[in-house]
This record gives C-alpha cells, structure tokens and sequence, in this order.
C-alpha cells in the first residue's frame, strides 16, 4: 500500500483506540506512527541494489521491530499527551498501529519480511496494488470526517465504519481474486495450454485489472484479466530464457534477486555479458508495451564482481 493509505488506515486504527480519551491527538498520531516503518524506503538506498530489496518492507516491517519500537514510541505518545495515560496504554497504541502497518503491506505484491530478522520470506498476499482507489477514498473520507466531527464517540464510530469498509474491500478482493485466477485457469485449459503454478497481481491505478501469469516449462504464459470488460486479451508465452545465467549459478546477488521475484522471472540478453531480468508480477506498462515495470540489468562482465541495478 501506499504512504497515504496507511497513513489514514493507522489514523483510523489510533482513533478506535484512543479517539475517546485524547480525541483528534490519537487520530494524528495513528497516522505518524505508520509512518515509522517507511524509514526503510529511505535507508535503502545506502545498499546494493538486491539488498536494498530486502531492507525495504524488511527488518523495519517485522513483528520484533513493533515489540521493540512500541514502548519506544509509546514513551513519545505519553510525553506529549500527558502523564494520566499509563505506558501499558500508549505502548498498546504505537504496537496496534505498527503492526497494522506491516499486516496491510502483506496485501501488496511486493510482501513484508515480518519474521525478520529469523526469516527473509516475504509475506504476500497480492491483493491491492500500491494504488487502489476504492481502497484509499473511504478512507479518506473517513479521516477528514474524523477530524471534523467533535463529539468523541462519533469520531471512534466514523472510524469504525471506515475500517470496516477496507476491510470488506478487502475480503472482496482476496474472493475477486480467486475468482480470476480460477477463470484464468479454464482459459488456459481451453486452449490446452501447459502450466504448472498460476497467480494473478493487481494492476497499479487500474479498476479490477489483473496480471495473470501461468509458468510453463519453457517459460510463462501471461495476459490480462479485467472484471469491467468482456475483451479477450491476447495470451503471451515469455520465455525465461534462464539458460543465460547458468553459469551463475549459487551467486549470492542472483540468487537473491530471483528468491525476491518468487520465481516470475524472465531473461532478455542486451549485449555481451549483460542480461535484463524482469519481474513479471508488476506487467508491462500498458497493453502494448515491451517495456516492464520492474527490470533489474545484471552485468556479468567482471565474473567476480558481478554487478546488478535496477533499469
């Protein structure tokens, strides 16, 4: 999700918790607890390029950065909302909005690691992509109404009712989207079509469009599914082409950069000793494109040094 949508979803999340003893302070500060874990988007940065993968949405969007960052944050809250609520209270209310945080990026493509620093697995769930409308607007509108509203019990109930709308936008998603990959799967049956595993993506900004990608032996057959349009979208076989990295094989960096894409990886050649990986859950920009949303460009040149970036 993005920036603005878990800032609202967090302010949401403080208001139900405190709206009733510190009003519009605990929806504000909803809103900038969830703003703690996104340092991560900045610090990485200072990493190399597949590390960096793994420090954003990593150590900061873990279960054990909310245990510890809560009572450090939860000293801030009750410092400056005042010394009649206790350290249990304020604590309880920067670890809810931490973790609500991290729990709505597992809706994402991209995933959290929120078993580091034991585990680097990415929790994903694919549902809403980092631009869904229909999931920010309620939102919204429930946070400005919030703000506005005077009477306390009012601001906790337009919360409620804010959330409970994400919440069911998102149980319609998670159901929306089996759907599709079911249909998605007949499709493929009807026109004899191999594969081996299935998973459709959400398309950033679009309206019930979905990437659906079907790994085949030999590649991955792709197309586009929409819920609002009856076209037929034409089937594409991407080859994978991983015969160009062979003989990289266990290299930390390239190992990395695949485990990241789960495996939905395709390989194009673009001169000697340089390859471009594509991670084909995040599509093609546009229908007619050639160009992926998400490359990484692996220079091999130096077979000791090998050097990778994002495109």
């Amino acid at each position: 999700m993005n920036i603005i949508s878990q800032f609202v979803l967090c302010a949401a999340i403080g208001s139900l918790i405190g709206a009733k003893k510190m009003g519009n302070k605990s929806i504000l500060l909803g809103g900038l607890c969830s703003l703690v874990p996104s340092l991560d988007y900045f610090i990485a940065y200072f990493f190399e390029t597949t590390t960096s993968l793994y420090v954003w949405g990593g150590i900061t969007h873990s279960i054990v950065f909310c245990i510890l960052m809560a009572p450090i944050l939860g000293w801030g809250i009750r410092k400056y909302v005042g010394k009649k609520f206790s350290a249990v209270f304020c604590s309880f209310f920067a670890f809810s909005c931490l973790m609500m945080h991290c729990l709505s990026d597992v809706l994402s493509i991209q995933g959290v690691g929120l078993l580091e620093p034991f585990s680097s697995r990415r929790f994903s769930l694919s549902i809403l992509s980092n631009i869904d409308w229909l999931s920010l607007v309620p939102l919204v509108i429930a946070f400005v109404a919030a703000l506005i509203v005077k009477d306390l019990r009012h601001k906790a109930m337009i919360s409620w009712f804010g959330t409970f709308l994400f919440v069911v936008y998102v149980a319609f998603a998670f159901l929306n989207k089996l759907s599709v990959q079911s249909l998605y799967e007949q499709k493929l049956e009807e026109q004899s079509l191999r594969y081996s595993r299935t998973e459709v993506f959400p398309v950033a900004g679009a309206m019930f469009l979905w990437n659906c990608v079907a790994q085949d032996r030999d590649g991955f057959w792709v197309s586009y599914q929409s819920n609002l349009s009856r076209n037929d979208f034409e089937m594409e076989l991407v080859l994978r082409n991983d015969y160009y990295m062979f003989e990289h094989e266990g290299n930390l960096l390239i190992d990395r950069l695949e485990a990241y894409t789960k495996q939905y990886y395709a390989v194009e050649p673009m001169a000697e000793n340089v390859v471009v990986l594509h991670d084909l859950r995040f599509g093609k920009r546009g229908f007619h494109s050639k160009e992926y949303n998400k490359s990484y460009t692996i220079d091999y040149s130096d077979r000791e040094n090998i050097r990778i970036s994002k495109r």
